[in-house]
Formats: structure tokens, sequence, C-alpha cells
């Protein structure tokens, strides 16, 4: 959402107004086309974004989340959710339990897709990671890495208050992003480096420092969006050290564990919904997550 709302454009993919922004969403369901679905009228729900055309070859191996003829709201051609209704396929809404607010079952889209990252990784128990970018899905990660085994979490970011914030979300040493900051990752591992790195930064430099950091033989998973084609890896370091690279896209059947994560008190998502707006100051919360301002973690827009 904020790549279209400040640039208009993910690399190739440019958004032409009008355009009604927003992928992470949840509501109650007010009516059904079908009655295999009745069980869900009334129900809050959380909704997973994107409908797969569900012929194509992915779709029919289960990789429905690389289907290229998917259909994803709020991005080219496709409104998405900041609006009183919308109509999603039933399939793709998922009740949530009585105990669950708005915001939590809204932000089960951005777990989902932490629970996808630490997922490729194959966490053994007792290793350790980094992650960069302490934004909502990086602090979402850094949470769900802890709850698969991981038992340090390094962290980076270039907002002081998120590195202070990331504290309470299980990021264990956190830093300032900057030159130096791969360097002090090497040296609290005494040179070795972490097992896994999870890049979540908006950013083109993170990938290189991704490599810089993992260790020999480690691996990095690549979730966050730089809003480029095209980025530099350090490909020396990367061949040198044997690095197995995986790149996320979205989610892949995460929801349920998602929701059991939530619903178990095993990971926190209340406490990163800062911030409260109506529908009609959805510019002024777009402005205040651009801004990175007044302490904002993540903004609600609620209807």
């Amino acid at each position: 959402d904020m790549h279209y709302y400040a640039e208009g454009r993910i690399g190739s993919q440019v958004v032409e107004p009008p355009l009604i922004l927003g992928h992470e969403f949840a509501g109650v369901v007010e009516r059904v086309a079908d009655e295999d679905a009745a069980h869900l009228v009334g129900k809050r729900v959380a909704v997973e974004p994107g409908i797969p055309c569900g012929t194509c070859e992915w779709c029919r191996k289960g990789r429905y989340n690389i289907c290229r003829a998917m259909r994803f709201p709020g991005g080219p051609g496709v409104n998405g959710s900041l609006c009183d209704f919308v109509t999603v396929p039933a399939s793709m809404c998922f009740v949530v339990p009585d105990s669950f607010s708005a915001d939590a079952a809204a932000m089960m889209e951005p777990l989902a897709v932490a629970v996808r990252t630490v997922e490729l990784a194959r966490v053994e128990p007792g290793e350790t990671a980094a992650v960069l970018g302490l934004g909502p899905v990086g602090l979402l990660t850094a949470q769900v890495a802890k709850a698969a085994g991981i038992s340090t979490v390094f962290g980076t970011d270039l907002h002081p208050y998120r590195i202070e914030a990331s504290k309470r979300f299980g990021v264990d040493n956190a830093r300032l992003a900057s030159d130096e900051a791969a360097q002090a990752i090497m040296n609290e591992t005494d040179g070795r480096g972490v097992d896994i790195v999870f890049d979540c930064a908006r950013s083109a430099d993170t990938p290189v420092t991704a490599c810089l950091v993992a260790r020999q033989g480690g691996r990095c998973i690549m979730t966050g969006i730089s809003g480029n084609d095209e980025d530099l890896i350090a490909v020396g370091p990367a061949r040198r050290k044997e690095l197995t690279m995986m790149w996320c896209r979205r989610f892949l059947f995460n929801f349920p564990a998602s929701i059991g994560l939530v619903e178990q008190g095993r990971v926190d998502v209340e406490s990163l919904v800062t911030h409260h707006f109506s529908l009609d100051q959805a510019p002024d919360a777009f402005e205040l997550v651009h801004n990175a301002a007044d302490g904002v973690l993540k903004a609600a827009i609620d209807n």
C-alpha cells in the first residue's frame, strides 16, 4: 500500500487512478451467495487477499501464491478494501475466535506473511537470526521466529523508535541500520554470523547486508519490497559462503496457523496497532505511516 501511495508503483507494477487501496483487512460477513457458506454470516473473519485463477500450473501444484493471473486487492486494476463493503471468495474467509478484536483479525494478513517467511527458513531449535527492517512485518517475523525456536534475534532499522519498540517484540539486540551494522552483528557473533537472515525492509540496501551477516552455509529469506525490479546482492560473499537465498511471495495456506499463534498468546499483534483513523481520515493515516511520525508502528482504519 505504501509503495502505491507514495510512488504509484512497485517496479513494473504501476497503478492508475482511480484505485481503492487496502489489502490487510477483516470484516463481519453480511451476506453470502452460496448456502454452503451460510455459516459465515454474522461472523468476524480475517480475509486472505488475492484471488488466484485456480487452473494454471502453479495453482494446480498448490503454489497459488505465485499464480501469474492473481487478482490482488489494492494493486493494478483491482480495487482494495478501504470501503464500506467488499466482496471476497468465501474460501478466503477465516473465522476468528470471539476474543479477537477487529484489529487482531486484520493483522492476520501481515502475520501470515511473517509465518510464511519463517516457514521458508526451516528453523532448527537454538539457531540465531537477524531481522533487517523492524516495521510491522519485521516485528511479527521476530516473534514467529522465537516461537519456532530461534534463540537470539538481532535487528536493524533506520528509525530509533522502532529499535526501542523491538525489545517488546522478540528482538534481543537491535541497532540502527548503517554501514557499521553488519560488522557489529559479526562482532556480536564472534565473526560467525547468524544462521538465518530475514530481510523485511523496504530497502534496496538490505539484500547486501543479508549476505554479509549470514554465516557460512546460512539462509537468507527476502520478504521486504524495495520497490525496484532490480536490487544489488553481495554476490562474492554469497557465493563464498554458499548461501541459500529465497524470496517470500506473500503467504501460502498460512492463515490458520497465524490465527492459532495469536489465540495461544504466542504472538502479540494488538500492541503493534498504535493508531486508529476513520475511513474518511485514510489520507491522514497514509501520511503518518509514510513519514514514520508519532511512533507509528501500524495504523488501523476503522469502519
